[in-house]
């Protein structure tokens, strides 16, 4: 199988007294489905078994034309990949085509997830916004395609207090003999973990988990519940979806919901870890230390491959002035994540605490090379840094 790449991916989840949250540019979990006819034979029951969500406006959320094809695609693929082409050259033109930033500038925006048509006219989206273009033009050029989910090592992102771990989606086209693969990400295959085909129903559920998770991290649960919904109706046997629901429940104080829909996602993929993680953060809230007992060794191997949670860890070892232990812990942190500015910055304070003054003060200037554009970290002095434990 041949390969062409250029751009995302996404999947949720909170911690510690927050719950995971999943979204894919985005995509969360993997479905695993034993059998067709047994899926269809609990898909009514999972989809009416649906609790509303108290004390929140109803929302009801539209069908879109995920890869409905507009006159201006019908051109383009006219230019590109004409009826008369010869067999075999067809995919290669089409691919080359949207992929080229001359013949087709594409921007690509992991937060934009938009159907097949409107990713055309706006020239950007994210990897499923891409993906839903070209397998609606490849299509209609008389190709084979269809949609790909690729479980990636996971990589985490913090986005107002909920935890994100990315996931990704491409695209397959099949042109004579030959398959290309159709990548935007430039995620490069070497990491890619696992890959699976997705029907086209799949493909639409996670456009609405998208928008889900997206108001969902907004903390609008009305508009994140309607999206999940549309998402579980779509694709009733999409487990990650099933976990993004669990979040809202919880969030909105229906914690029995919650696990029902946690324990529906781990019915569907038992290594669902996102809904194991959420559904043992209950478990100790509430006190049901038997329960998350059962949970703790799978969940804490979960969390120490995000760097936000040995950040956390760090921030509690700093309150106990176990100082060598939040250096530990942070730089494995940053090993998973050489980016993140404020793993530097609390690096730098562990740093100087333990007396580390040099070395405080080269993170110091690591993480005002990586902090955002606002001015917050650009003045700011060792000596500051002392009487301050985050920011």
């Amino acid at each position: 199988m041949m390969e062409l790449r250029l751009g995302p991916r996404i999947k949720s989840e909170v911690m510690a007294h927050r719950q995971f949250c999943i979204r894919c540019s985005r995509l969360f979990g993997m479905v695993t489905v034993s059998m067709v006819i047994s899926a269809c034979a609990v898909q009514t029951q999972r989809t009416t078994a649906i609790p509303p969500l108290e004390n929140q406006p109803h929302i009801e959320i539209e069908s879109v034309d995920l890869l409905g094809v507009s006159a201006s695609m019908k051109r383009f693929i006219g230019n590109y990949a004409p009826k008369d082409m010869a067999k075999g050259r067809k995919a290669w033109n089409l691919a080359y085509a949207a992929l080229d930033p001359i013949l087709f500038n594409f921007d690509y925006d992991p937060s934009l997830t938009l159907t097949a048509a409107d990713t055309f006219n706006r020239r950007a989206g994210n990897c499923l916004s891409f993906s839903n273009m070209f397998v609606a033009m490849a299509r209609e050029a008389g190709l084979n395609a269809w949609f790909q989910e690729v479980k990636l090592t996971p990589e985490w992102s913090n986005i107002n207090e909920t935890f994100l771990v990315s996931m990704h989606v491409n695209a397959v086209v099949q042109d004579a003999r030959s398959e290309y693969v159709v990548d935007v990400s430039g995620a490069k295959r070497a990491k890619w973990v696992r890959i699976r085909r997705l029907s086209d129903a799949e493909a639409e559920a996670q456009y609405y988990n998208n928008y889900g998770a997206d108001a969902l991290v907004e903390n609008d649960l009305a508009t994140a519940f309607a999206y999940l919904v549309k998402a579980i109706r779509t694709a009733p046997d999409t487990s990650y979806i099933w976990s993004n629901l669990g979040v809202v429940y919880n969030r909105n104080g229906q914690a029995e919901d919650a696990k029902r829909a946690y324990a529906v996602a781990l019915e569907i993929n038992p290594a669902e870890i996102v809904a194991l993680n959420n559904l043992y953060t209950i478990y100790v809230h509430e006190g049901d230390l038997v329960r998350a007992e059962r949970l703790s060794s799978r969940v804490e191997r979960h969390r120490l491959k995000n760097p936000y949670y040995l950040h956390r860890l760090s921030s509690q070892a700093l309150d106990e002035r176990r100082y060598e232990d939040a250096i530990a812990l942070l730089k494995r942190a940053i090993k998973l994540d050489k980016e993140e500015y404020r793993f530097h910055f609390t690096l730098a304070h562990s740093l100087l605490l333990n007396g580390e003054k040099d070395a405080a003060l080269q993170s110091l200037g690591q993480a005002k090379q990586l902090a955002p554009p606002d001015g917050k970290l650009d003045t700011f002095s060792l000596a500051e840094l002392k009487y301050i434990s985050d920011i």
